[in-house]
């Protein structure tokens, strides 16, 4: 008897925990799925990534623009499997967003435009995690930019 609930016991635990895939939903119109996949590399606990959000803006071409803000706090982080395994990312379709331009005072045609990329000065940094894509989903004009930070693991003393 005590085997058979053993047995019982230990097939219920492997089922709960066992891999399931993750549900992730469609994306609403207006909206598309971008899927983050790291490259694999040595050492991934070294490493942090960082993420920003790009767009292509029309601005004349004495216009200088870096970057472009938003609410980050309208990025909403969501599981494929709750309460928290497979994490991915919605933004909303409609969100404002504050680009500012600065005007150069060289001689040049303000009423030609031009399209140039911006990131969001806003970045999230994760876990280096090469084994699984990270969906976002992202307004279609935007894109999903990455970078990778090498972590030095040594902490120094703060000296007074």
């Amino acid at each position: 008897m005590k085997n058979i609930i053993a047995f019982f016991f230990i097939l219920y635990s492997l089922s709960i925990y066992a891999q399931e895939k993750p549900n992730y939903p469609e994306p609403e119109k207006g909206m598309k799925r971008v899927d983050l996949k790291l490259p694999k590399i040595e050492n991934a606990k070294d490493y942090k990534v960082e993420i920003r959000f790009g767009m292509e803006v029309n601005v004349s071409e004495c216009s200088t623009v870096n970057d472009f803000s938003f609410n980050i706090k309208n990025l909403e982080e969501k599981y494929g499997i709750p309460p928290y395994r497979f994490p991915y990312y919605v933004l909303p379709k409609e969100m404002p967003v504050d680009i500012i331009t600065f005007n150069n005072t060289s001689n040049c045609d303000e009423s030609k435009k031009v399209k140039k990329k911006v990131l969001s000065s806003q970045n999230i940094f994760k876990e280096y995690n090469g084994h699984f894509a990270i969906p976002f989903y992202i307004p279609e004009k935007w894109t999903v930019e990455f970078r990778l930070w090498k972590v030095n693991s040594e902490f120094k003393n703060v000296e007074f």
